[in-house]
């Protein structure tokens, strides 16, 4: 038998054996020593991209699998980890392909079954992701991940009753007791308004960062960020000293404004959306913090601040206003967007997760914080359900 591939043999025995031991580190190394010693082989190329997958290491995952199913593609476990794998990189159709494609060669079991739901209803068909969860429930019906997951899924069908009912089997389950209470509270309109976690909101939009203009300005039609700034009251060649733009995402409003910006801040609770506008290279200064942890600390005055889609994920704006009236110079500008809250509500969580206020309850905010109102647009914000959400666009001036 030829030496090297006996070494070959050992070096992948040796790292199934650390795999089995969850010792990744180890087992990577051992696989990588088997490929040198023996290079392209299938089994090989798997359990080192899923080592790869459990520590992390998901742009290697990738290429060591890919490799490994292109010369056999009948391997149930690399089509998983390579689901895995794409879950982690944002590619949720081909996830979704690796899913289907790993079922059909006899994958199954409860965190299987559990992400292909999440694949299912990423990719909106949601009666089969349902289908999912139930399968994932069956293998484990104590999995509290898979009820909340079903829940999502059952809330965005119309379904508000089994939705419910679903967060609250997962709450008793040991799921995140503030994410839950949320999310039955946008479906519980009579209940107290209660506030979005920050770790939501921030996990939201890291995992949005890379499609987030693709899918909000490309198929959402959002345009928020541009009526915003085509209607602010001062004149169109008015510059402003300090410009701040909260919630500044990945740029949007603040490649807009930078022409008219002697010095432009972007502020953002999410760090992947921070490194996002970094890249533009139109800020000269970023923040990747939650926006009234930044008001309190600084001690600059802006003249303008923009909050476009904003405080749709803030709720009440008590404390918004209290930060931000004092360090805006008298004469600036506070520009942003709402969704505007039903009758008898001055904030309101709809079943969409966003928060929706009252422009009375803006008005009295307004007056009590040193601010005139300006004046409000009335616009489409985005497409909601292929039909144009409509927004108030809310200009106050500091007194």
């Amino acid at each position: 038998m030829d030496p090297s591939f006996e070494q070959a043999r050992q070096a992948f025995l040796d790292g199934v054996d650390l795999f089995e031991r969850r010792d990744f580190e180890a087992a990577a190394l051992r696989f990588e020593q088997a490929l040198r010693l023996a290079p392209g082989r299938p089994s090989v190329l798997m359990n080192l991209g899923a080592c790869c997958v459990q520590l992390g290491r998901f742009e290697q995952a990738d290429v060591h699998l890919r490799q490994s199913l292109a010369a056999d593609p009948s391997q149930a476990d690399a089509w998983v980890a390579w689901g895995v794998t794409q879950m982690a990189l944002g590619d949720w159709a081909q996830a979704l392909e690796s899913h289907a494609q790993a079922h059909a060669l006899g994958a199954d079991g409860a965190d299987f079954c559990l992400r292909w739901g999440q694949c299912l209803a990423h990719a909106g068909r949601l009666p089969e992701a349902v289908q999912a969860f139930d399968q994932a429930l069956a293998h484990a019906p104590t999995l509290a991940e898979a009820w909340s997951q079903r829940a999502h899924a059952l809330r965005d069908m119309g379904q508000t009753a089994a939705a419910v009912a679903g967060y609250q089997r997962a709450l008793q389950l040991g799921a995140d007791p503030e994410l839950h209470r949320y999310y039955l509270a946008a479906l519980s309109p009579d209940q107290p308004l209660v506030n979005a976690p920050a770790a939501y909101v921030e996990k939201l939009f890291d995992q949005y960062a890379d499609d987030f203009e693709a899918h909000l300005v490309g198929q959402l039609g959002y345009q928020g960020h541009s009526v915003l700034l085509q209607h602010l009251p001062a004149q169109p060649g008015v510059r402003f000293e300090r410009v701040w733009d909260l919630g500044c995402g990945t740029g949007l409003c603040g490649t807009l404004i930078r022409p008219r910006a002697d010095h432009l801040v972007g502020v953002d609770l999410s760090s992947a959306m921070v490194a996002k506008s970094r890249a533009l290279g139109v800020y000269d200064s970023l923040h990747a913090q939650e926006l009234v942890a930044f008001l309190l600390q600084t001690t600059e005055q802006a003249d303008l601040v923009l909050a476009a889609d904003v405080f749709i994920y803030v709720g009440r704006l008590e404390a918004v206003f209290e930060a931000l009236s004092p360090r805006v110079r008298r004469g600036g500008w506070l520009a942003f967007t709402v969704e505007e809250a039903d009758p008898g509500f001055d904030v309101q969580l709809h079943s969409s997760l966003r928060y929706a206020h009252a422009l009375s309850y803006l008005q009295q905010l307004a007056d009590r914080h040193g601010w005139q109102w300006s004046h409000v647009q009335r616009a489409p914000l985005r497409l909601d359900q292929a039909q144009p959400l409509m927004g108030a666009y809310v200009y106050l001036q500091k007194t």
